[in-house]
Formats: C-alpha cells, sequence, structure tokens
C-alpha cells in the first residue's frame, strides 16, 4: 500500500508538473470592481504591455510615472510596428543612460518622435528627464499624438482651459474627437493634473485600437458574400438518383465522390480501389467530350481539380455559365459554388450576367438575391469597368438602404450619363449635410445654428453636422443582410473613388447599425469595422 501511494503521489505530481497552461493570465486582487477593471486586464493580460507589482497588487491609483508611461506606450506601438526599438542615439539628459532600466523605451521613443519633426525635449524640456516624476495628462496627449493620427470628427474643443494658443491645441482636439481623451464634466481638460496608473491603462486601450483602426489595408479589401446552406458541401449540380443505372450519370457520381473524399484528406487503400475513380478528372473530361448534359458539374470539378491552363479553364468557366442559362434545375448552394469559381476567369459579360440573371428568375432566397448584386459588383470590379459599376451603385444608393427594393436587381441597368454622387438626398441621414462649406463659413451664417452636442465632420467638399433627433431605421428583419449590403457599398465607393460619399454612407449605416440587436452582441467589432472604414475613406 507504501509503494501504491508513493507511485500514485509520483503520477500525480508528474502530471502537473506536465500540464502548460493554455493562458497565464494575471489577477490583481485590487482591482476587483474597480471602474478600470476590464481596461487593465487588456493592457496586463490581453497585450501584455503593463506589469503589476510582486505582491500581486496593481495600484490603480498610484501616479505613473514619465518612464513607465513612455514604455507601456512603446511596447504597445512595438506590438503594431508603429515603432522600432533603437539602443542607441542622442538622448541628452543627464540623468538618463542605458544603466536605467527604461532607456531603450525611451530613447526608442525620441527616435520615433523625430519622425514627427521633434523630440522628448519638446515635451519634457530641461537637462534632466526626470524618469520617476509623475507623468501629467498633458504630456502624455502629446506623446499618444505621435501615434494617433486619425480621428472621424473634427469637432472643435470645448474645454474652457485649452485654448487654441496652446501649443498641443490640435493633438489635444483629435486625441478628444477620436474619443482617446476625455475631459471632466466642468468642460476641463486639467492638463497638468498627473495621471494614475489606471488611467494609463485606460489610455493604452484606446491607443491599441485607434492604432489597429488607422490601418487601412485591414478594411475594405475585398467584397463580402452572405452565407448559402450547403455552399461549403461539394455538390452534384443537379438532382441525381444515386441508385441510378444510367451509365454515364454513375461514372459522374463516382468521379464526384472520389474528389470529395481525396479533397477532405481521405486515403484510397488499394483494397478499397473498386469503390473509387483512380482517374477522375479524366473520366469528367471523357463526359464533357462525349456531350454529357450536366457541364456545369463536369467543368467544376475539371477547374477545380484538374492541372489545365487558365485559357482551358476560362473555357470551362463559359461552358458552365451557358450551361446555366439553359438549364433549371440547379439550386442556390450550387449556384453559389459556381460563381465563386467563375468569377476567378475572365468570363464573357453577357454569359456572366446572363446567368446571374438566370439564377435571379430562380430564387427566392434574400441571401442569393443579395449575393447576385454583389457578383455583379465583382465582375465589374475586376474588369476595371467603373462606369457600369458607378451605374449600378448609384441605382442602388437612390433606394435609400430599401433592403426589398435593393433585393429587385435590375440587369437592364446601363445608363451611365446621369450619376452625380454629390446628390446627398437619397434618404434620411443621421447628420445635415452643407455642401462646398466648412465649419468657420457654418458658423458665420447665423441662420445655421450649432447644438452644444452635435459632433462635425470636415470633408473637403462637404461639411456634415450631426443631428440632434435622428431618424428611425427598422430593420430588424435584415440586419445581417443590411451589414453585409453597407460594407460591400463602401467598398464599391472606395474602389471608384467616391470617398466623400462612402464617408456619407458610412456615418449614416454606422449609426443604423448602432439600434441592431447584432450590434448589442458585438459592438467592438461592428466600432473596430466602421471607426476604420471611415478613417480609411477619409484620408
Amino acid at each position: 500500500m507504501r509503494k501504491f501511494k508513493r507511485l500514485l503521489l509520483f503520477i500525480i505530481i508528474f502530471i502537473v508538473l506536465s500540464i502548460r497552461p493554455a493562458i497565464a493570465k494575471t489577477i490583481f486582487y485590487d482591482t476587483f470592481n474597480h471602474w478600470a477593471e476590464s481596461d487593465i486586464n487588456f493592457a496586463s493580460n490581453t497585450i501584455n504591455v503593463f506589469k503589476g507589482y510582486g505582491d500581486f497588487t496593481f495600484r490603480p491609483e498610484n501616479n505613473i510615472t514619465r518612464a513607465e508611461f513612455i514604455t507601456i506606450l512603446a511596447r504597445t506601438a512595438y506590438r503594431q510596428n508603429q515603432m522600432t526599438e533603437i539602443y542607441t542615439g542622442d538622448l541628452s539628459y543627464n540623468d538618463m543612460s542605458n544603466k536605467h532600466w527604461s532607456y531603450t523605451f525611451i530613447n526608442s521613443m525620441n527616435e520615433h518622435l523625430k519622425t514627427n519633426k521633434f523630440t522628448l525635449k519638446d515635451i519634457f524640456p530641461g537637462s534632466n528627464f526626470y524618469p520617476d516624476k509623475a507623468i501629467s495628462r498633458e504630456e502624455s496627449a502629446a506623446l499618444i499624438a505621435a501615434f494617433c493620427k486619425d480621428a472621424i470628427f473634427d469637432t472643435p474643443l470645448k474645454f474652457t482651459d485649452v485654448s487654441t494658443s496652446n501649443k498641443y491645441y490640435s493633438e489635444i482636439q483629435r486625441l478628444v474627437n477620436a474619443g482617446i481623451i476625455v475631459g471632466y464634466e466642468n468642460n476641463t481638460f486639467r492638463g497638468s493634473t498627473n495621471i494614475s496608473r489606471a488611467e494609463a491603462a485606460s489610455l493604452i486601450k484606446r491607443v491599441y485600437t485607434d492604432i489597429k483602426t488607422s490601418t487601412n489595408n485591414n478594411y475594405l479589401t475585398k467584397l463580402e458574400f452572405m452565407p448559402v446552406k450547403g455552399d461549403e458541401i461539394y455538390s452534384y449540380f443537379g438532382d441525381y438518383n444515386l441508385s441510378t443505372t444510367n451509365t454515364d450519370d454513375r461514372r459522374f457520381i463516382k468521379a464526384k465522390d472520389t474528389l470529395e473524399y481525396v479533397a477532405f484528406g481521405g486515403y484510397i487503400f488499394p483494397e478499397d480501389s473498386h469503390l473509387y475513380d483512380l482517374n477522375a478528372v479524366k473520366t469528367m473530361e471523357s463526359l464533357r467530350t462525349n456531350g454529357y448534359f450536366n457541364v456545369a458539374g463536369t467543368n467544376y470539378y475539371m477547374i477545380t481539380f484538374g492541372s489545365y491552363s487558365n485559357e482551358d479553364k476560362t473555357k470551362f468557366a463559359n461552358e458552365i455559365l451557358t450551361n446555366i442559362i439553359a438549364r433549371n434545375d440547379l439550386i442556390d448552394a450550387e449556384l453559389m459554388q459556381i460563381f465563386t469559381l467563375v468569377s476567378k476567369y475572365d468570363v464573357s459579360e453577357t454569359l456572366y450576367m446572363g446567368a446571374l440573371e438566370k439564377w435571379n428568375n430562380l430564387t427566392s432566397n434574400e441571401n442569393s438575391k443579395a449575393n447576385i448584386l454583389f457578383f455583379r459588383y465583382a465582375y465589374y470590379i475586376k474588369n476595371n469597368n467603373k462606369d457600369m459599376l458607378r451605374a449600378l451603385i448609384y441605382e442602388d444608393l437612390m433606394k435609400a438602404n430599401n433592403i426589398p427594393s435593393i433585393l429587385k436587381v435590375s440587369f437592364n441597368s446601363d445608363n451611365t450619363s446621369s450619376v452625380d454622387f454629390r446628390n446627398y438626398n437619397f434618404g434620411n441621414y443621421s447628420y445635415s449635410l452643407y455642401k462646398d462649406t466648412n465649419l468657420l463659413r457654418h458658423l458665420r451664417n447665423m441662420s445655421l445654428t450649432l447644438n452644444q452636442n452635435s459632433k462635425v465632420v470636415e470633408l473637403s467638399n462637404l461639411l456634415m453636422i450631426e443631428k440632434t433627433a435622428k431618424p428611425k431605421v427598422n430593420m430588424a428583419e435584415y440586419e445581417n443582410l443590411f451589414c453585409k449590403y453597407s460594407v460591400n457599398k463602401l467598398y464599391v465607393l472606395n474602389f471608384l473613388g467616391e470617398k466623400e460619399r462612402a464617408f456619407v454612407e458610412g456615418m449614416n449605416d454606422y449609426d443604423i447599425i448602432k439600434t441592431f440587436e447584432l450590434y448589442k452582441k458585438n459592438s467592438t467589432g461592428f466600432d473596430d469595422t466602421y471607426i476604420g472604414i471611415l478613417k480609411k475613406v477619409k484620408e
């Protein structure tokens, strides 16, 4: 029994020591139910730029020093490739040398600031840096502004203690408009006030998100499609009786099943070879050559699995489109797979649009209707036919986000002469729009009042002022579909270079989406997406 207990103890110790935790999360005893608990957790665990103390405390109300703040800001910038770690430089403070624990971070920050045409000396003048001195709100804002350079809004500062003569006025204004800095209830900024460790963690979370949403290649990079049930499963492209005695049908079924089995990682054992077609692509090719009716099926698998030239694959794709037009038995999932494939090739416009129109006539599925609309966008984007694309997106914009109307796709649209994207009167917007003006001219016009709480956006040819009462939009039945349509609409407008129009539509769509149940479930995801898009089209 004693030997058994020793063995059991050994096994338990071995198992415990062998377990590697997937996530080593730091828990601080003094942040429970603190207002910044989630921000502290994000900065300390999610992006791991903030450290606590050896006694498992964070000490959220303690001031944060200059060295500490620059260190966590530098680590945040490193994580998003916004700053390079530099070990030597001309950091000319008497109290700073490479022996100080924060030297590399501070030196790297100084070198990065030079790319913004200033240095740490501009923020912290004098012969000493005083790394252990508490950093102020204004000093931290000046540092953050070197990384957060974009804001959707251009609302003037309302702080009573920050005048336009303040050397950081534009930086503070931008950071407030980006939601990174907030003031106090009495409309003061209190720039000389020190910031706490909790406030620093909150700032870092906002900075991290701001940098992420300022990375343009994260947004509007491709068209997105609605899910169609079954579109991820290899299809027969026709209604087959698997017990058929028709020789060609049996050959097609066996070849298709073999390709599907192998594609999903199946291995054909020699003793099972009679159950499969070891030359499945050749079988498809033979069926096509001999006039088998299911051209969509044979050609789909030839393109997907065969080693043919791009020219041959384009020919096969055109044959698929011709076959679609002649048939009435293909279902949504099959057509979704087909258009996903043939859209990669330089197929005939007449055949492509004819096949899309056939699908449109066959289906009553709203997701499929939306995808037909999106595939049409995709074709003209791929072929750089901006005139046709302008006409199509303009026609859709005129439907003012009425989804049922938008899904009534017309294939007779070819009027490219009367497109004017500066006509903003397609529907109710969350913002009042003033063409060919700016805020200064707007404020000079005494007949136009600016609500104290309104947000302002200034584009090159347009002033947008947030309405106090926003139009109500009931889209309970179309939340998913509207979200996808909105992003694709903005993608098309950006592709056409209609950035001003994209910004107007994006702001309006974002406000609509904020009323959705979907938004309540994933507000962070939607916020990142739309803030990123709006920054991209505003640049």
